[in-house]
């Protein structure tokens, strides 16, 4: 005799088949395109185990509970996940009650909750979660060159916000307006972390700080003293400022510098002559038929432009801070014991 609850679960389970089978086939036919074995392997298994009948009551509960479990995990509610997913809440609260969701949807929701298809449908014994890192890398890779220092900024922004223990994973948002130059700013006794939120410059900072403080690595000495002592000059800064803006392997003499910032040609010499000591210019010897002369090329140095940018951050006082999470004791420089 056939009931309405066997002719329910034989639906359910010959739904859910199909959708992982058509998966399983854009799955196979992915992983040829990029020859991953491991993935296609994977694909295989999950055909293999659907078709030898696993039970359809337990496969219904295993969605049912894993979709449950893994929104929980991400911090989602009902209504959340499904306007990821650009369902209504009523089709989320069906799927967590034993129905299941279209097949195209199976990539999306399980990418959605950071797990595994065959995770979510329990075909396998491991906890489903996605390695952070690789789905990071997975997501900047996908994305145009335009669009993935956005992606970044955000990442860390809301990484630095779950410092607050206060705070709601799902009410972390990025900021979308801003009124004053915002930042937001960590300092805890391990991390120091900044980052410029708004979108005419931003920038990350976050450091580690070691066991015996910075003061470990940093020190205050000759060479330090005179780099700032250099930065400090004006004509040093125009030139610096002057040659960031040269495409690379741009190659400059001191006599076409003078001209083109007006500024005398012996103040030129002495500067790139400083700047060749500290490594931020280097010098060739040009041969064009006459008297050799010498040529410069310009490093384009991520920690002076650093240095630059800090420093106008710092002038301005940083005085509009969201969120500000202040919850150190101990101070990043620290006194040998």
């Amino acid at each position: 005799m056939i009931t309405t609850n066997s002719l329910t679960i034989n639906r359910r389970f010959n739904s859910a088949k199909k959708a992982l089978l058509e998966f399983n086939l854009y799955l196979c036919y992915h992983n040829s395109m990029k020859k991953d074995m491991v993935k296609a392997q994977q694909a295989q298994d999950i055909q293999r185990r659907i078709s030898s009948g696993e039970d359809a009551l337990v496969m219904d509960m295993k969605f049912s509970q894993n979709l449950i479990k893994y929104r929980k995990k991400a911090g989602l509610t009902q209504s959340q996940l499904a306007a990821a997913l650009m369902v209504t809440p009523q089709a989320v609260s069906k799927w967590e009650k034993g129905s299941y969701p279209d097949s195209e949807l199976l990539p999306l929701l399980a990418r959605t909750l950071g797990v595994s298809l065959d995770s979510l449908f329990g075909l396998t014994d491991d906890s489903g979660m996605l390695d952070l890192g690789t789905a990071s890398a997975e997501k900047i890779r996908s994305l145009p060159p335009e669009n993935k220092g956005k992606f970044v900024m955000e990442q860390f922004y809301s990484m630095l916000c779950s410092y607050n223990m206060n705070t709601a994973p799902e009410n972390i948002k990025y900021p979308e307006a801003f009124a004053h130059e915002t930042f937001a700013h960590l300092r805890t006794d391990y991390e120091l972390g900044l980052a410029r939120l708004n979108p005419d410059m931003q920038y990350i900072c976050f450091m580690r700080i070691p066991e015996k403080g910075i003061n470990s690595y940093f020190s205050i000495s000759q060479r330090i003293m005179e780099l700032f002592g250099f930065l400090s000059d004006e004509n040093t800064l125009r030139i610096i400022s002057y040659a960031e803006t040269l495409g690379r392997n741009y190659i400059l003499t001191k006599e076409c510098i003078s001209k083109k910032l007006d500024i005398p040609m012996d103040i030129v010499s002495n500067i790139v002559d400083r700047l060749e000591h500290f490594g931020i210019m280097w010098q060739l010897t040009a041969n064009t038929g006459g008297e050799p002369f010498p040529i410069y090329g310009y490093v384009h140095n991520i920690p002076l432009v650093g240095i630059l940018t800090l420093a106008e951050s710092l002038v301005h006082f940083l005085s509009c801070r969201e969120p500000d999470i202040d919850i150190w004791t101990r101070p990043p420089f620290r006194a040998e014991e």
